[in-house]
């Protein structure tokens, strides 16, 4: 069976963040670091720091004073502020969350998720192309939902057998940026996070890598990439 990719998006109905990058489409906002989701009364509590890509200083101080008029995001604080590029934490309630929907069909993430122009983008890969079926049917019950890209990736995926656990963990990890150097989440953070024994955790995670890595590595060599 192939690889299949995808790059999803959805605008999120009365999601801030579908709202405000609809509104400001020079604003891109780049997860960093993990989200964390909490279940809650009003449904769930949700907690990320961003790195918002920005040309103009003027255009992302409004951006910032205009999340004020959002109810649902509780907390903003600006950590950093560069030439084009600030950090920004976020902590906001929604009724769902389109992240557990892309967890939930154990789609692996390529890359932290992603906001612009009033989508909230997710780049993945899976084994079963009816589970891309499946996550597009359940976003677009959220949202609007935009495929931006969709297809096959040609490595030896006849090795990438991975188990149910090992998929999430590889998942998980991805999702909370553990790939990034230097890194800035540790094992002990992420199994934390999503309530799992670091050993564990970390067990899973190491056997999905030993799967991939190497296969992946290998098709390179043979295309003559590296």
């Amino acid at each position: 069976m192939k690889l299949r990719k995808a790059k999803i998006g959805v605008r999120h109905k009365g999601c801030w963040g579908s709202l405000c990058t609809l509104e400001y489409p020079n604003i891109v906002m780049k997860e960093k670091g993990p989200i964390n989701v909490e279940n809650c009364k009003e449904g769930v509590r949700l907690c990320a720091t961003w790195d918002i890509g920005f040309s103009d200083r003027k255009v992302f101080d409004e951006f910032i004073k205009s999340l004020e008029k959002y109810e649902m995001i509780k907390v903003i604080k600006v950590i950093s502020v560069y030439e084009e590029n600030a950090l920004v934490k976020t902590e906001w309630i929604a009724k769902d969350s389109s992240y557990e929907t892309v967890l939930k069909n154990n789609s692996l993430y390529t890359s932290p998720v992603t906001q612009k122009e009033g989508f909230e983008v997710y780049d993945i890969i899976t084994e079963d192309p009816q589970k891309v079926v499946r996550l597009i049917e359940e976003l677009d019950e959220i949202g609007e939902v935009k495929v931006f890209e969709i297809g096959r990736l040609s490595p030896k995926d006849h090795l990438f057998k991975l188990t149910d656990k090992q998929a999430k963990a590889l998942q998980i990890a991805v999702s909370n940026n553990f790939y990034e150097w230097p890194r800035k989440v540790s094992l002990d953070e992420i199994s934390a996070l999503v309530g799992m024994k670091r050993r564990t955790f970390q067990e899973n995670l190491r056997k999905a890598e030993a799967k991939i890595i190497p296969n992946l590595v290998n098709d390179l060599f043979d295309k003559g990439v590296v």
